[in-house]
């Protein structure tokens, strides 16, 4: 009678054997592979924050020029007034060096290097086009003048109002009423007894001195 033992198949066990040992080498990484593994992260990370920097950027720009509105050209990032010589307001060329007297703007001669004192952009509507604090609208409400020519002894409003401005100081001259129209009433006293009639009474020949 034929034996129906049966014996242990030793090709099972190698076979659990070498995938065992093979699934264990497969598991095991390689100190290459892990200096791959952490610059490719880190590279990640670096790219995705400048990403989001970029991003975070470009947004606040847009909100910004949502907000205020975006300028037409990079000299519009800065004010455009100054200190002139004379002390008052003055108008800031695009050099940031140069600070012309308020009266110096759309007067027919180019001052700026640019030529931004005689653009269209601040002579294409007078006054308004302008920038803030270089004119005095006249008490009128129809005239103005720049503000450099307040307090000169001139009639630049029509109706005095530009030399009688609390600000304007006292007539340093001789006050009367007088004939010329651009005299405001104040003459200097240069014009005191020269045979040459300024004020209606004859003051300014008789009494001046």
């Amino acid at each position: 009678m034929a034996s129906n033992r049966v014996y242990p198949e030793r090709q099972d066990y190698d076979t659990f054997s070498v995938s065992t040992e093979w699934d264990s080498r497969r598991s095991v990484t390689f100190p290459e592979e892990r200096d791959c593994a952490c610059c490719f992260r880190r590279r990640c990370f670096c790219i995705t924050g400048v990403v989001l920097l970029t991003l975070g950027a470009i947004s606040a720009f847009i909100t910004l020029g949502v907000i205020y509105g975006i300028p037409e050209n990079r000299t519009d990032f800065f004010t455009r007034h100054c200190k002139a010589s004379s002390g008052q307001t003055g108008f800031l060329c695009d050099d940031r060096a140069t600070c012309l007297a308020a009266s110096a703007l759309c007067d027919g001669k180019v001052d700026c290097g640019n030529g931004e004192d005689e653009s269209t952009r601040y002579c294409g509507n007078l006054p308004n086009s302008l920038p803030d604090g270089l004119i005095f609208k006249c008490a009128n409400k129809r005239s103005w003048t720049y503000n450099d020519k307040l307090c000169d002894n001139r009639n630049d409003c029509g109706d005095c109002s530009d030399e009688t401005a609390l600000r304007c100081p006292p007539c340093p001259g001789w006050r009367c009423n007088t004939v010329f129209f651009a005299d405001c009433d104040c003459i200097p006293k240069t014009r005191c007894n020269d045979k040459i009639q300024d004020c209606i009474d004859w003051s300014d020949e008789t009494t001046c001195r």
